[in-house]
Parts: structure tokens; C-alpha cells; sequence
């Protein structure tokens, strides 16, 4: 980071007369010659800068540029102010995106390609060290040090045969008129939040019922950026997929069914054994409210990237967004979109929506056994046990797994562990039990084994949460991990209760639950067990 140091114009003048002979000598030719003039001074005693200087006449901004401050101005020739034509932007951009404070010389692209410069309208240029010599926005600059810099008493004058650009932040350009990207704007501004700061505040008086007036300051907020990337920064850098009005709603219809949500809840029971049965509402506002907010949500969280990404990577090479979400094929997930430059990074405008939903959301559930919070169980004493000291530590999630044992010898009563699985979409899902052997918590442990059967319990499509028939598995393997198949499911709601923003308004956080239970009948005890050493609950999505 460059030192941002105010000298005067004594200091200057020694800084620049001991520069002279390394970095303004070495990379521009300049002669050892100790400056008389400041940069306004310079300005406006060389023809060249004559339509630049006028304009900084017109907005008075010719007296900061004598004070004893250091500043380096990048002036556009007179040409160069001919060939402009505005984008609207006011002139007062215009100029202070020309000027800095602050000397920048070649010297500081010695140990790097790039510096980002902060102009005086608080956006920032790229001053480059390139194969062809340098560049100042993109502008190329003069090889000729001698005719194209100017030192002075508080800076340096350099030329440019170009207006630099003008460029928005990502913000501003998502939130641009008439540039049809009104959806994204309209969802990210409603994270937009703005606290009166009353310590910074000044008192100026009273109104008529003797209240205090506030010249007031206001901290600016936006819950949604501060998790994803403060997108209207100028001195950060990002690339955003900036999907149009037509994107987001190809977005929104693509994203939707997979987060299409039950309502209020209308009624409920509880069995002996704590299994619920449960009625809830399908199509009533509080339905639809959290699909859509689901829905929004899960689009916008991976449109942010840190830095300029190259979208023309070859596929296989990751690309990661700051919701920490990865994919593997940039320029499939680029197609059609086209690059826009901006103060702080790029956006890529698009039409479409090439976001693949296992990339993005629909991700496989694991739930770790040992978790109490996600579990009950009924005839059972359950216990934690670590495999960390054995052959299996490194094929037990998280090296621990729960040991069912049978409260009772009653084959009528047999243990069984109830567990509830979070975040499942309305999608298909194979589901799956890991089950781990004896001596995964003991070496040398006798091999055993028991069989098991399986209850699934989730919102079916008239909104009813009950369990489906009892599914019969198999008998677990017990001299190694027994990944166990229980079924193949598709859930026509979301049970989401995942979301960073959204209040769920009560939702229930429990409405996809699977019951294991052992299955060993009193003649079957000599050859099973009844104890289920369960590791880990999988729901792995089906795609196409």
C-alpha cells in the first residue's frame, strides 16, 4: 500500500529534487533541475492543457491545485478535450477524475504490474506497468518522460493524449435508470438501511415544539452486501453477474420450484414416541411469501466474485463466489453475457440464467448422528462413542458415531432414533444410513450385526406431514461401514429454514424426519443384535 503522506511545498521540493536522480531520471529523462512552479502554474503556462485548465478555471478548483498539498494531475491535451464527447457526467467529475493526491511515478510499478489510484470524485484509476511501457486508465502514456511530465513544487503534471474514463461502481450501475436491471436494484436496495448517527450530528436549533433540529448524519447500511461483497465501494474489486430484468425472471422461474413452501400450520399431534402428525396450509400468503423470499435469496447469492474473474477459463477450472459456493465451468456460466467495465471491478449484463442448481443450492445433507439437537429416540439408551483411536478414524464422519442400545428385551419395543433433517427442497433425494461396526469404538470388538427398517415423515402434497409405510432395510455389515440404502424421495415442499435474511414467521424447522429402528424378532437375537451404531443420516440430490 503506497504511504499517503501531505508534504508542503518546501518538503516537496526536496522529495522531488532527491527523486530526480533515480525514479524521474531513470524512467522519463527528466533533468535534475529543482521546480519553481505548482501544478496549477504548470497548467496554465503550457498551451498544450489550455481547454482542461479553462474548465478547472470554470469550476474553481484552480485554487486547491496551488495550495501546499502534492497532487498529480493527469491532463488531457487540447485534442484530447476536443475528441471528448460527455457521457452527463458534471464536469466537476470530469476534472477530479484526472487529478489525485500524492506523487505516482513509474518507481511504484517496480515491484508490481498494477496500482489503483484514488482520484479526487473518490473513484479509482488503474495506473499499469505494460509489455508496451505504462498506462493510466487504460491510456497509454507518452514514452517520452522529457516533453510529457511536468515536476512541480507540490506534484507533477502528466499528459495524456486521452479523457480517462468515467466509470460507475457496481451499484450505482445496477441501480442505473432505464438500464432494465430494475429487479436486481429493487431487491438489493431493499436491504438498503440508514441509522440517524447522533454523536456526529450537530444541534442547530429548535422547531416550534422545542425539539432539536440535527444537521444530521446518517451511517449508511446493507445487510445483503456486508455478507456477499459491498458492491458500492470504490476501493474494492468485484465481478457481478448483473442479470437484466429478463435474467432475473428467467432466474426466478428456473429457482422457484425448488423452494416452494407449505404455509400456516392448521393442526398437529404428537405420538407416544414423538412422532409428529401435522396439517398446514399450501397456497396461503405466508406459502407464498417464503417461497419467494427463499427464491430471491438463493438467487442472488452467487452473483458476486472477488476481483476481475476470467470467464473464458477453460472448463474444469474452479471459480468461486463470495457466497463460498464453487464452480467448475466459468464460461458455460458466463455464456451470453456481455463484460461492462466499472469503477471497481466488471459486471457482466446477461439475458439468461446459466446457474446450475447443484452448484448453487441444491446440495447434499448430511446429518451427524451424534447432533442431539436433530434427534429422539424411544426404547433406547444412545451413546456417543469416538472412533478417533481406531482403523476407522478416517472413515467415520467427524470420527464420532451413537451406539442404540435396546432399553428392553420386549421384541414388541425394539430402539429406534428419530432424526429431523434441515434444509430439504422440493426436490429427489437417495437417501441414505451409514452405519459403522463394534470395533470402530474397539479394537478387536467381536463382529456383529442387526437389521433395521426405516419410517420417512415430511409434508406431502395436500399438506399433510405424516410418515410414509414402513420401509424393511437390510442387515448392516459387521466388519465394516454399512452405507445402507433407505429409498429414493421427492418432496413436493421445501422444509428451508436456511435463510441469512428471511424471518420464517414461525415455520416449523422440523418437517422432514427419518426413523431408523432395529428389526431383530425374539427368535432372531442369536443371530442380531439389536444395538445400531449409527454414523451419519445422507440425502444426496438427483440431478439430470
Amino acid at each position: 500500500m503506497k504511504a499517503r503522506i501531505i508534504f508542503g511545498a518546501a518538503a516537496a521540493m526536496t522529495l522531488l529534487g532527491s527523486c530526480q536522480d533515480n525514479a524521474w531520471d531513470d524512467h522519463y529523462g527528466i533533468a535534475p533541475t529543482t521546480p519553481t512552479l505548482n501544478v496549477m502554474q504548470i497548467l496554465e503556462q503550457n498551451e498544450q492543457f489550455g481547454s482542461f485548465c479553462n474548465i478547472i478555471k470554470q469550476q474553481h478548483l484552480d485554487t486547491l491545485l496551488t495550495r501546499d498539498q502534492t497532487f498529480t494531475v493527469w491532463a488531457p491535451t487540447n485534442e484530447a478535450m476536443a475528441a471528448y464527447i460527455s457521457d452527463g457526467n458534471d464536469m466537476d467529475h470530469l476534472l477530479k477524475n484526472h487529478i489525485n493526491r500524492f506523487i505516482y511515478t513509474a518507481s511504484d510499478l517496480t515491484d508490481t504490474t498494477l496500482v489503483r489510484i484514488k482520484m479526487l470524485n473518490g473513484k479509482f484509476q488503474d495506473y499499469a506497468r505494460t509489455a508496451g511501457g505504462y498506462s493510466f486508465a487504460g491510456i497509454g502514456l507518452p514514452a517520452d518522460g522529457t516533453a510529457a511530465d511536468y515536476t512541480a513544487t507540490n506534484g507533477l503534471v502528466r499528459t495524456l493524449g486521452t479523457v480517462a474514463p468515467f466509470y460507475l461502481n457496481i451499484y450505482e450501475t445496477v441501480n442505473s435508470k432505464d438500464n432494465g436491471t430494475d429487479s436486481i436494484s429493487k431487491y438489493l436496495k431493499g436491504f438498503d438501511d440508514y441509522t440517524f448517527d447522533r454523536a456526529n450530528s450537530t444541534a442547530v436549533g429548535k422547531n416550534e415544539y422545542g425539539q432539536l433540529v440535527y444537521d444530521s448524519v446518517f451511517v449508511y447500511t446493507n445487510e445483503w452486501m456486508a455478507n456477499y461483497g459491498d458492491l458500492y465501494l470504490e476501493d474494492s474489486v468485484y465481478t457481478f453477474m448483473m442479470p437484466t430484468n429478463a435474467g432475473w425472471m428467467a432466474g426466478y422461474e428456473a429457482v422457484k420450484p425448488y423452494f416452494q413452501t407449505f404455509g400456516t400450520l392448521e393442526s398437529s399431534s404428537l405420538s407416544t414416541i414423538n412422532v409428529p402428525t401435522r396439517q398446514y396450509a399450501t397456497d396461503d400468503a405466508v406459502a407464498d411469501s417464503l417461497t419467494r423470499a427463499h427464491t430471491l435469496e438463493a438467487m442472488a447469492a452467487n452473483l458476486v466474485f472477488r476481483g476481475r474473474v476470467n470467464p473464458s477459463a477453460a472448463d474444469g477450472d474452479s471459480l468461486v463466489a463470495t457466497s463460498g459456493n464453487v464452480f467448475h465451468h466459468p464460461a458455460t456460466l458466463f455464456g451470453g453475457a456481455a463484460a461492462q467495465t466499472v469503477s471497481n471491478g466488471t459486471v457482466y449484463r446477461t439475458d439468461v440464467w446459466n446457474y446450475r442448481p447443484d452448484d448453487c443450492f441444491l446440495k447434499p445433507i448430511v446429518v451427524e448422528a451424534e447432533d442431539t439437537k436433530n434427534r429422539t429416540d424411544a426404547y433406547a439408551n444412545v451413546f456417543s462413542r469416538s472412533a478417533s483411536q481406531t482403523t476407522y478414524a478416517d472413515s467415520v464422519s467427524g470420527q464420532r458415531f451413537i451406539e442404540v442400545n435396546a432399553a428392553t428385551t420386549n421384541a414388541r419395543t425394539q430402539p429406534m432414533v428419530q432424526f429431523t433433517i434441515p434444509n430439504t427442497l422440493a426436490a429427489t433425494y437417495d437417501v441414505y444410513v451409514v452405519f459403522a461396526p463394534a470395533e470402530a469404538y474397539v479394537e478387536g470388538s467381536a463382529a456383529d450385526s442387526t437389521r433395521v427398517r426405516f419410517y420417512i415423515n415430511y409434508v406431502h402434497a395436500d399438506g399433510k406431514m405424516k410418515e410414509d409405510p414402513v420401509i424393511d432395510g437390510s442387515v448392516t455389515n459387521g466388519t465394516g461401514m454399512t452405507k445402507m440404502k433407505v429409498g429414493t424421495f421427492t418432496f413436493p415442499f421445501a422444509n428451508f429454514t436456511g435463510s441469512r435474511f428471511t424471518e420464517t414467521g414461525g415455520q416449523d424447522e422440523d418437517c422432514v424426519r427419518l426413523r431408523v429402528q432395529a428389526n431383530v424378532s425374539a427368535s432372531e437375537t442369536t443371530r442380531f443384535t439389536r444395538t445400531m451404531r449409527i454414523d451419519c443420516i445422507i440425502f444426496e440430490p438427483v440431478t439430470e
